[in-house]
């Protein structure tokens, strides 16, 4: 089963994957049903997209619909995303589109903040999308201390195999024992 408070996204995936359940609503409100497995890549609970959450009844409420030996596996973007006051600037182009970055991060307050503008050509005309992306950033160990303590063993990572995560993040891969 999937859950994504993203209406397109579940639309996406219902296309994609036409046999699987999908649920719109957001991971930290919707009941998470009896299951072997809980995963959340790509920073996916550092958004701020949704109500203010907090992690701990999240993985208090993951733990309680894991089967014993079940496993928990996300991702997470820490401090050190980028300099904190020394926004970063870039872009990346095609042939028919052009995606502009910036990237800035308040070390005080937690928070990194990725403005995301793309522009994609429709006939002789370009289309332009803006996004702004919000972020709580966590430190690693902090995180893991939090899974320690809900009953999780717990291995922190750098990498999912071969693919290392981007600067300043760690993987989780938290067991609930047998």
């Amino acid at each position: 089963m999937g859950i994504d408070i993203s209406e397109a996204m579940i639309e996406l995936s219902r296309t994609r994957v036409p046999e699987a359940e999908f649920r719109l609503g957001s991971l930290f409100e919707v009941e998470i049903p009896r299951c072997r497995a809980v995963t959340a890549v790509s920073e996916v609970l550092n958004y701020l997209f949704d109500v203010e959450h907090e992690l701990i009844p999240l993985f208090r409420r993951v733990y309680d619909s894991l089967t014993p030996g079940g496993l928990f596996v996300f991702d997470l973007a820490g401090p050190g995303q980028v300099r904190p006051g020394e926004p970063v600037r870039g872009f990346s182009e095609g042939e028919d589109w052009m995606v502009v970055l910036e990237k800035e991060e308040d070390a005080e307050q937690g928070m990194y903040r990725r403005t995301i503008t793309s522009f994609r050509k429709v006939g002789e005309l370009y289309r332009r999308d803006d996004e702004v992306h919000d972020q709580r950033l966590y430190r690693a160990s902090k995180i893991a201390g939090e899974l320690r303590q809900t009953g999780f063993r717990v291995k922190t990572m750098r990498s999912y195999g071969d693919y290392d995560l981007p600067r300043a993040h760690a993987a989780f891969l938290a067991r609930k024992p047998r």
